[in-house]
């Protein structure tokens, strides 16, 4: 089966989304599917019997407007999306682009990011790569919707609402390494998260910080410096993430 490609231009969330692409492209062939048998066997029937029998005690025009109202209706309930955590994880990957993005505009080659990186010999990519004179930054991001489901710690473990987040800094720990391979030198992780509220000042769970994705640029520009990252070094080493980690997608 060819592979849907996202219409959006390679960067932050472009892998999720080419992923979310398909998924939508496969649902959408189910939904056809569906409408081919029951528009002629259930939506015109009933919008039909509806509107004779609006029609029989009002007039033809209320009834014809309502066989119209109704096949509307039941089409889209057959078409309706049922969304996907993919589509959802790439709206969220933009969103940090565009929190990260006054860093680079306004850095005067102080600061570098790279977005949607894959990572060499995986399936996984990585979501944003932070350079700057604090050294290299892995920031990962999480598109919790819910607002009423707190992140916490629990006995020094992360958690979102009810679910335990063990298993999900792992991966991020695991990413950072992979970044940290590929440059020659340790890297921070950062979880940035949209909507699930985060405590002011962020949390600190399994060597991992996390924090609400609005105090995403204060907390790296106030990370103290880190010994020889100056201007030289970070381009070098853009270049190299550049070179050792292609885009993903």
């Amino acid at each position: 089966m060819p592979k849907t490609r996202s219409r959006r231009r390679p960067g932050a969330g472009a892998s999720a989304q080419a992923m979310a692409d398909t998924i939508r492209a496969a649902e959408r062939r189910k939904q056809h599917r569906t409408a081919a048998w029951a528009i002629p066997l259930l939506v015109a029937p009933m919008a039909l019997g509806i509107g004779f029998l609006v029609a029989a005690v009002t007039s033809w025009h209320a009834g014809l407007a309502v066989a119209v109202v109704t096949a509307v209706l039941a089409l889209r309930r057959i078409y309706r999306s049922k969304g996907s955590t993919w589509a959802t994880g790439a709206a969220g990957e933009r969103r940090t682009r565009w929190i990260l993005a006054p860093l680079v505009w306004c850095g005067l080659g102080r600061w570098a990011v790279l977005h949607d990186r894959q990572i060499p010999r995986s399936r996984a990519n990585l979501d944003h790569i932070v350079l700057g004179k604090c050294g290299p930054v892995y920031v990962d991001t999480k598109t919790w919707k819910s607002r009423k489901a707190k992140v916490h710690l629990r006995s020094g473990k992360l958690w979102y609402g009810n679910h335990p987040q063990k298993d999900s800094l792992d991966t991020v720990l695991w990413e950072a390494s992979r970044v940290a391979e590929a440059l020659g030198c340790p890297v921070q992780a950062v979880v940035a998260v949209h909507y699930a509220a985060v405590p002011p000042g962020g949390l600190i769970s399994q060597g991992v910080t996390i924090i609400q994705s609005s105090e995403l640029r204060r907390f790296l520009r106030a990370l103290p410096k880190e010994p020889g990252w100056d201007r030289r070094r970070i381009a070098g080493a853009y270049q190299l993430a550049k070179t050792q980690l292609r885009p993903a997608g």
